[in-house]
């Protein structure tokens, strides 16, 4: 190693310069090859994919401004009144029905068929349930649901 620095030392200042000047450009391209050059493809990429995207919109409002606007008018939902006895029957049967200030505990015995539609059910008459649970019990299941008046 010392003869090595010996040897720069010694040599002439343009062979070093020029050594010099190698050395920088190598390491200058290995920092381009290494790191610059995969950005730059990325970059690349992105830019193609945003032409695309931009091609797609565009011909894709063309389309969208041929077809007539008509705006869809919602009927409202009937809310009907909600009663606890609206539960009994269709696979589920009822076992209390704890009313309380701002709704009320509600507890059905069904099958697991028959829980999905009960959701629905209480949505249709502005209730919104805050929480339940279901629980095996003998051959059926428990559902056990808090409700609140939907404001």
């Amino acid at each position: 190693m010392e003869t090595l620095l010996e040897r720069w030392c010694e040599s002439r200042p343009w062979c070093r310069l020029v050594c010099g000047a190698l050395s920088i450009l190598l390491m200058g391209l290995t920092a381009w090859g290494v790191l610059l050059r995969p950005a730059e493809r990325q970059c690349a990429d992105q830019r193609l994919q945003l032409s695309q995207a931009a091609r797609t919109n565009a011909s894709l409002w063309r389309t969208a401004s041929q077809v007539p606007f008509s705006p869809i008018t919602r009927t409202a939902l009937e809310i009907k009144p909600f009663s606890p006895l609206d539960f009994q029957g269709e696979g589920t049967r009822l076992l209390h029905w704890k009313p309380l200030q701002n709704g009320g505990e509600l507890a059905l015995e069904a099958q697991w068929q028959a829980i999905p539609p009960i959701f629905s059910r209480l949505a249709q008459r502005d209730v919104r349930v805050a929480a339940f649970t279901v629980a095996p019990q003998s051959t059926a299941l428990r559902l056990r649901l808090e409700l609140e008046h939907a404001k």
